[in-house]
C-alpha cells in the first residue's frame, strides 16, 4: 500500500473578539530553564517559582522601562519573472531596558550569552505572553530566546548609566504564530522576584552580631531583613543557630551560635515560604 502525502490545510479567520486584549507596556520579564513552563496560577504560585530550588527557579526581571524590536520583517523574493512570494522573516532582537544599572547583573547576563531560556512578558494590565502549547494543554509556553546585555556604564553628557537585556528569538515565525496571552487575576508584578545573593557577616572578632551583607557590591541589607530573619522563628529560615534576635538600634543580627557552626541562610524556596522574598544564600 503506498504511503499518501496528504496536504495541510489550516483555517484562517479574520474576526474580532467581543472582548479585545487590552494590551500594554512590557513591564517585567521572567526567564526559565528551556522546556519548563512557569507556574503561573496564583500569585503565591508565581513568587515561589521566582524562589525555587535550581533547576525549577523562575528569573525574574521586575522593573522594565522600555522595550524596543529590532527585526522580525517578512522577507520576500521572486522566482524568474514570477511575482515576490513571502520567504520567511527576518532575525528578530528585542531590547529590554532596566530601571537602573547594575554592573553585577550584567555580568551574570553575560555569563549566561547563548545560554537558551524560555521567556514570558507581564505588561502593566497583568496581561502574560507565552506561546500556545504545541500539544494542546492550556498552560503556556515560554518563548525560547538567548539573551545579552547592553547599555552605557558610566554616565556621559546626554545619558545615564543603563543597562538592558537583549534577547535573541530563536524561531521568529513560531514565536509569530503560536504568541498567547493570558489575563491573570492578581497583581502579577508583586509576585516577579530576581535574588540577591547575600551573606552574614561577623561584626568585630568577639561578640554575637552580624550583619545580612549582599554578596555583590557589598550592601548592608540588616534593615531590611534583620526584624523577618530574627525572632522566634529564626531557626526555620537561618542554619547553624539556635536564637536570633534584631537589635534595631545598632541594626544587627545577634545570633546565638551553635558550637563549631557557621551561621547561613536557609534556602530560598525555604525563606520564600517563612515570608522572605528576594534574597538567597550565596554560593561559590
Amino acid at each position: 500500500m503506498s504511503r499518501l502525502r496528504t496536504c495541510k490545510t489550516d483555517s484562517f479567520f479574520s474576526g474580532q473578539s467581543v472582548c479585545e486584549i487590552d494590551y500594554n507596556k512590557v513591564k517585567a520579564m521572567i526567564l526559565v530553564e528551556h522546556g519548563t513552563k512557569l507556574s503561573y496560577d496564583s500569585l503565591s504560585d508565581l513568587r515561589a517559582m521566582c524562589h525555587a530550588d535550581l533547576p525549577e527557579r523562575a528569573y525574574g526581571f521586575p522593573a522594565i522601562v522600555n522595550w524596543e524590536p529590532s527585526g522580525g520583517e517578512a522577507q520576500i523574493s521572486q522566482v524568474g519573472y514570477g511575482p515576490n512570494a513571502y520567504n520567511g522573516m527576518s532575525a528578530r532582537t528585542d531590547t529590554f531596558t532596566l530601571d537602573a544599572y547594575r554592573h553585577y547583573l550584567r555580568a551574570q547576563i553575560l555569563k549566561n550569552a547563548n545560554k537558551v531560556f524560555d521567556m514570558y512578558l507581564i505588561d502593566a494590565r497583568n496581561n502574560l505572553y507565552g506561546l500556545t502549547d504545541p500539544e494542546g494543554g492550556d498552560v503556556l509556553c515560554g518563548i525560547p530566546v538567548t539573551i545579552y546585555p547592553s547599555g552605557n556604564d558610566h554616565e556621559g553628557a546626554s545619558d545615564k548609566a543603563s543597562l538592558a537585556v537583549n534577547v535573541v528569538y530563536q524561531d521568529v515565525e513560531d514565536y509569530m504564530m503560536r504568541l498567547d496571552v493570558v489575563p491573570l487575576d492578581y497583581e502579577a508584578l508583586t509576585a516577579v522576584y530576581g535574588l540577591m545573593p547575600v551573606t552574614l557577616e561577623k561584626q568585630g572578632t568577639t561578640g554575637s552580631n552580624y550583619k545580612v551583607v549582599e554578596f555583590y557590591g557589598k550592601g548592608d541589607a540588616t534593615s531590611k531583613y534583620g526584624a523577618l530573619l530574627g525572632g522566634t522563628s529564626a531557626t526555620s529560615v537561618l542554619d547553624g543557630i539556635t536564637a536570633a534576635t534584631y537589635d534595631a538600634t545598632e541594626n544587627v543580627l545577634q545570633l546565638t551560635v551553635t558550637q563549631n557552626a557557621t551561621p547561613a541562610l536557609k534556602k530560598a524556596s525555604v525563606l520564600c515560604t517563612n515570608g522572605i522574598y528576594g534574597i538567597e544564600p550565596y554560593k561559590a
